[in-house]
């Protein structure tokens, strides 16, 4: 169980003494109940209530008082006790001078409800710098663990910090080389355009030389086609067919010539042969158609000679023909040569050209897609800038932020070693409280056990107990000291003093508060607590009243301080019996 949860019961307990006490107060009103005889010998009891203003009615008499009418000694009306006395004045003094020897016979300071009431102090003191101590612990777990709490934000916002600066720098260099990337598409860009352009004009240019050469190749084309039209050659092949036909001519000329000539020879052979034979007539035959042969073969000579003449001419003409052939072919072949090497140089142009503008097409493309790129990159190198300038800015409110939870822990840190050190200092005070109250306890354990061995040494007393009026004897009471007596059997601790008649004069005994401390009653015992129910009376006092209003007040509210004498129980008991 905890110390406060202690605390809490022992003040509960407390409260609960103070309300039986209030209880019995108000059961036993502000004074002992005053018991009266009657003249017919019965009693009448008068219980005063807790109400200042009220008192018990007077008895009979000419004044409410009557020699013989007493009134308890502890009796109370309001705040004011009274004395039980026969009211006479002559009485009062003797009673005041009984009252102030017997005030200065008794103890001034009562070592053993001072060292109660300093057990008490020191105890309250304990528990109170206990309670602080618990209050500073907490206080100081609390700040601990805000302390704790603050380190821990302060270093994730430290981490946080130093993340979101490693990311603002990544942002930044991302920006940049997005930058840079952007500025290298863009002149990329402008690279491909000029290329483009410059291949563009390429080809423009190709295509008019292509255009050009097809022109020049069209005019060859049409000059030699012209030159190799064929009429010389035409001409030429038809002297050549006509020398043909005339030396054709001059050859069957020739040969018919030739034919005859060999008749002639034939016949003039055959006619030497007749005339051999002087065969005259055959021989006259053969001359005869060796002449008209010779005549034949002389006309097919002049035909021949002629013809061959013609042929010769003819021949003449076709070589010149020849020639003019020959001579145009050439032309017509040098043209056909340039007008196809035209044409090559046309082809050749056009494909060229058709390169060009290919290859035109083919930088546009790449020029547009350099455009494109470049436009993507700048606007990628500009979402990369903004992201780069968010980032410094959450890199910068973040390292705010851990500076402010920085200063923040120090100051938790702080507060936790100040409420560490009050806590330490608290315990401290607690535990040399504690130590106070300890001492302070074993001191007064060690007066009580003083006080038992005294009365456990104590002797008999030896003569009569005089409380108020009643004188009884001493028989059942233990003397300890001088001013100090217990009864051995209700252990009542009385106070008091040996007066002139040799008789134990009682002007207080001690009770116990709520708290079970002993202190001193301030008032008279009423008898039958102080020696016992076997005790006389006396004095018409009620018995029943007594110990319903003092046996509360003293046993159950204020519970008296009850001393067993464990030596004396024996001889208390033989008395008892006797």
């Amino acid at each position: 169980m905890s110390e406060q949860s202690i605390a809490s019961q022992r003040r509960a307990r407390a409260a609960a003494a103070g309300a039986l006490l209030a209880l019995g107060m108000a059961v036993s009103g502000p004074g002992i109940a005053l018991a009266q005889q009657t003249d017919a010998g019965t009693e009448t009891t008068c219980t005063p209530t807790a109400t200042p203003d009220t008192a018990c009615p007077a008895m009979p008499g000419t004044d409410g008082t009557e020699a013989g009418n007493t009134v308890p000694d502890n009796a109370i009306t309001g705040d004011t006790a009274v004395t039980d006395k026969t009211v006479d004045p002559k009485a009062d003094a003797t009673a005041d001078q009984k009252t102030q020897a017997g005030a200065d016979k008794k103890d001034p300071a009562d070592p053993i409800a001072e060292a109660e009431a300093h057990t008490a102090a020191t105890a309250e003191e304990a528990k109170k710098a206990a309670d602080t101590a618990a209050t500073a612990d907490a206080e100081s777990v609390k700040a601990g663990e805000s302390s704790t709490q603050a380190t821990e934000a302060s270093t994730q916002a430290s981490v946080a910090a130093t993340k979101a600066a490693v990311e603002a720098t990544r942002a930044k260099d991302q920006a940049a080389t997005a930058e840079q990337a952007a500025k290298s598409a863009e002149d990329d860009a402008r690279s491909a355009n000029a290329q483009a352009a410059e291949a563009k004009a390429a080809a423009e240019t190709a295509q008019t030389a292509a255009n050009d050469a097809a022109a020049h190749a069209d005019e060859l084309e049409k000059a030699a086609a012209a030159a190799g039209s064929g009429t010389k050659a035409a001409e030429a092949d038809k002297a050549r067919a006509e020398a043909t036909a005339l030396q054709a001519k001059a050859d069957q000329a020739k040969a018919a010539e030739d034919a005859m000539r060999q008749k002639v020879a034939a016949k003039e052979k055959e006619a030497a042969e007749a005339a051999k034979q002087w065969d005259f007539a055959k021989a006259a035959a053969a001359v005869k158609e060796a002449a008209r042969a010779a005549l034949e073969a002389n006309k097919l000579a002049v035909t021949a000679k002629e013809t061959q003449k013609a042929a010769a001419a003819a021949e003449s003409t076709a070589q010149n023909a020849q020639k003019a052939a020959d001579a145009e072919s050439e032309t017509a072949t040098a043209a056909k040569k340039a007008a196809d090497e035209a044409a090559e140089k046309a082809a050749q142009a056009k494909a060229a050209a058709k390169d060009a503008a290919d290859a035109a097409t083919t930088a546009q493309t790449a020029a547009d897609a350099a455009g494109e790129s470049a436009t993507a990159k700048r606007s990628e190198a500009v979402a990369k800038a903004e992201e780069a300038t968010k980032k410094a800015k959450d890199a910068e409110a973040a390292s705010l932020k851990a500076q402010d939870l920085y200063i923040a822990a120090e100051k938790a840190q702080a507060a936790a070693d100040a409420a560490a050190t009050k806590a330490a200092e608290a315990k401290a005070q607690s535990e040399a409280a504690q130590a106070e109250a300890d001492k302070a306890k074993k001191a007064e354990e060690e007066l009580k056990a003083k006080d038992i061995k005294e009365i456990e040494d104590g002797s008999d007393l030896d003569g009569s107990i005089t409380i108020g009026e009643e004188t009884h004897s001493g028989d059942g009471v233990t003397k300890v000291n001088d001013a100090t007596a217990v009864s051995n059997k209700t252990g009542v601790k009385l106070v008091g003093f040996s007066n002139s008649k040799g008789s134990f004069e009682v002007v207080d005994y001690y009770v116990t508060d709520a708290d079970g401390n002993r202190a001193l009653a301030g008032a008279l015992p009423p008898v039958d607590l102080a020696l016992g129910d076997s005790s006389s009376t006396g004095a018409g006092v009620s018995v029943p009243a007594v110990v319903a209003g003092v046996g509360i007040l003293g046993a159950i509210a204020a519970g008296t301080v009850v001393v067993l004498r464990r030596k004396r129980t024996g001889e208390a008991g033989g008395a008892a019996s006797s």
